[in-house]
């Protein structure tokens, strides 16, 4: 094989691993992917106490921010690449009902195949939720 060869086969090699990188950016509530759910009945400290367990778990949280009811995770242990994001609103310390939306996005994920939300870290969610009562 020759150099050229080489160079070029390593370029397109370089440019398919990019296009199939999945950062944290690409996870957007405004993007109207993943799925929504209801909570009512806890405030919202309890909330975020439940969604960073169900965000750590078998993934590494990478952004937080708690006063706009963020959180975002990269996965360590499954689909290497693959982002999630937690959702809550409203923010306020204490409302009757809360919107959690959880948003998933995977490397070569197609927009019509693959789901965009995580059904694990709600069940995650939900089982942390259940003792801060």
């Amino acid at each position: 094989m020759t150099e050229n060869a080489m160079k070029i086969g390593a370029a397109f090699l370089l440019a398919a691993c990019l296009s199939a990188c999945v950062t944290t950016d690409s996870l957007q509530l405004s993007n109207g992917k993943g799925k929504s759910f209801l909570v009512s009945g806890r405030n919202y400290e309890q909330i975020w106490q439940a969604a960073n367990v169900a965000m750590g778990t078998d993934m590494k949280i990478v952004e937080s921010h708690k006063p706009s009811g963020v959180i975002k995770s990269q996965v360590v242990n499954g689909t290497a690449g693959k982002v999630v994001g937690f959702f809550i609103q409203p923010t306020e310390a204490s409302s009757p009902q809360y919107t959690i939306t959880i948003v998933s996005r995977k490397p070569f994920q197609t927009e019509f195949v693959d789901r965009d939300w995580e059904p694990s870290v709600w069940e995650d969610f939900r089982q942390a939720l259940q003792p801060l009562k």
